[in-house]
């Protein structure tokens, strides 16, 4: 018994290598060969006249149908489904950051040299308005041009009673030409009027906020030294915010400017900020490969504070398409399969071009269409079962070379009594037959029953073997147990002299 064993353990491996891609096979076609009966008459095929794979050839996984009947598809939990066209929104998220929007920022500063005299936004963070009253400013520039416009106001006022037009024409440009030069210094129109209206020069002149918002940088002081474009204050308008979201880089492809997006901060857990994708950076993170998307929001009352970690869900949007559920896809890394239910228990692999992956689902480009079945739930052992079908049953003789003879191999023949057998002891009965229909009587013959393992019951998988004793004519009898209903495989290895001479499965359905 246990030098059968070896043999077939022997022989099992190297179909399964074969299967792997250590040889060019083709998979039987379901509609250019009938699937095996348990008295089916079966050939042996030349498999190494098939010859090694050509190098750089893709190595692709060899998949057989798959047949399984319904009281097992409902104790492995194998469930089909149909193929929906619908439409895809696909959510992606993200992380990022709450950011000032950088077109609502200023930079406030002074065109002209003096000395902070009275202060008024003293601190960081002080919310201010446009117009509002920042700090006044000592400058003898200011000063010297102030009474230089007064200066040229009372001569243009002199002037008005000269009989000559040219002077009256130059008093005109000199009271313009000093107006312009305190206009250019950002003197305030107010305080110019106010000039015009006391004709006294003030020394220290007040300057206002150009714009509205937050300080969020400040570095000016009481009696600073100021030059000509020195940064005082940095104001920043937070009633929008910008939130950058690191968006991965194989989820790029499905974000465009102008999706939806929702933000959520911890500091209001359940509340979400609507928002609009507006940029998407043209450059990406080479060590965390992510790409950086600009999210705009509207930033009521000022809940959102710049540096906050905001989780970002970004729709894209919607269009129609195939879809099944996420678990119906097998990904083997090079390929993605989908095993179609062909009607009687049958499934079928089958290769399909996925889209984007959505929540539960995924979308289908090319391989199905609207209405297909699927199979959902356990495909991983439908897929091993294929796999399976594919190295022990998958092969098909290959025509030989020119000028080479093929050599026809033993034929065999399977059956069990009663037929279909039922679980316990079942007499098995074998016919061996060289190529021209003589039968071997002197060769040994054993018998090996397997049935996949079946996860989610915690089953594991299941083996079990009988040696037939010959009973003349090439027939073979003994007795084998099969321990459980369902589909086996069945394998019959014919041996002589220690030599294996052939080796076939058969199925086999224990009622």
């Amino acid at each position: 018994m246990k030098r059968p064993l070896l043999i077939f353990f022997v022989v099992g491996v190297l179909l399964l290598a074969v299967g792997g891609g250590a040889y060019v096979v083709r998979t039987r076609a379901r509609t250019s060969a009938p699937r095996l009966s348990p008295t089916a008459h079966v050939t042996m095929p030349n498999i190494a006249a098939a010859g090694p794979a050509p190098t750089g050839a893709p190595q692709t996984t060899l998949r057989g149908d798959v047949t399984i009947d319904p009281r097992r598809q409902q104790l492995i939990g194998v469930k089909t489904v149909s193929v929906v066209r619908q439409t895809v929104d696909q959510r992606v998220r993200a992380t990022g950051a709450v950011r000032y929007d950088e077109t609502k920022q200023a930079d406030v500063n002074v065109k002209i040299e003096g000395w902070i005299r009275d202060l008024y936004v003293d601190y960081t963070g002080q919310p201010i308005q446009r117009g509002q009253p920042l700090f006044t400013l000592y400058s003898p520039d200011l000063l010297n041009t102030q009474n230089e416009y007064l200066l040229a106001l009372k001569t243009r006022d002199q002037m008005q009673q000269s009989t000559i037009a040219d002077a009256r024409e130059r008093a005109d440009a000199l009271v313009a030409s000093a107006r312009q030069r305190l206009l250019a210094w950002d003197l305030p129109a107010e305080d110019l009027q106010k000039l015009d209206e006391t004709k006294r020069a003030v020394d220290a002149v007040v300057f206002r906020s150009p714009v509205s918002g937050f300080v969020i940088e400040k570095l000016a002081v009481k009696g600073l030294h100021v030059m000509p474009g020195q940064s005082l204050y940095k104001v920043s308008d937070i009633s929008v915010v910008w939130v950058e979201a690191d968006v991965y880089e194989r989820e790029l492809a499905a974000v465009r400017v102008g999706d939806a997006a929702n933000v959520t901060v911890d500091a209001f857990p359940g509340e979400r900020f609507a928002g609009r994708v507006i940029y998407i950076y043209p450059y990406l993170d080479d060590k965390t490969r992510t790409n950086k998307v600009r999210v705009q929001l509207a930033n009521r009352g000022g809940r959102l504070k710049p540096g906050m970690y905001a989780n970002v869900e970004l729709t894209s949007r919607r269009r129609s398409g195939l879809v099944v559920p996420a678990n119906a896809v097998l990904d083997s890394g090079k390929e993605h399969v989908v095993f179609v239910a062909q009607g009687d228990g049958l499934f079928q692999p089958r290769k399909v071009k996925i889209g984007r992956r959505l929540d539960d689902s995924t979308e289908i480009l090319e391989g199905l269409k609207e209405g297909d079945r699927v199979a959902t739930g356990a495909s991983f052992f439908l897929d091993s079962e294929s796999q399976l079908r594919a190295s022990l049953q998958g092969y098909e003789a290959s025509a030989p070379p020119a000028g080479v003879k093929a050599h026809a191999g033993p034929q065999i023949t399977f059956r069990t009594i009663p037929d279909p057998p039922k679980t316990g002891d079942t007499q098995l009965e074998a016919t061996v037959k060289d190529a021209n229909g003589k039968p071997i009587d002197d060769a040994e013959v054993s018998v090996q029953f397997f049935m996949a393992a079946m996860p989610t019951m915690n089953m594991p998988a299941m083996r079990n073997g009988a040696t037939l004793s010959p009973a003349g004519g090439g027939v073979y009898r003994g007795s084998g147990q099969l321990m459980m209903a369902g589909r086996w495989d069945a394998t019959v290895t014919v041996t002589r002299g220690g030599e294996r001479l052939a080796s076939r499965p058969f199925p086999v359905v224990a009622k």
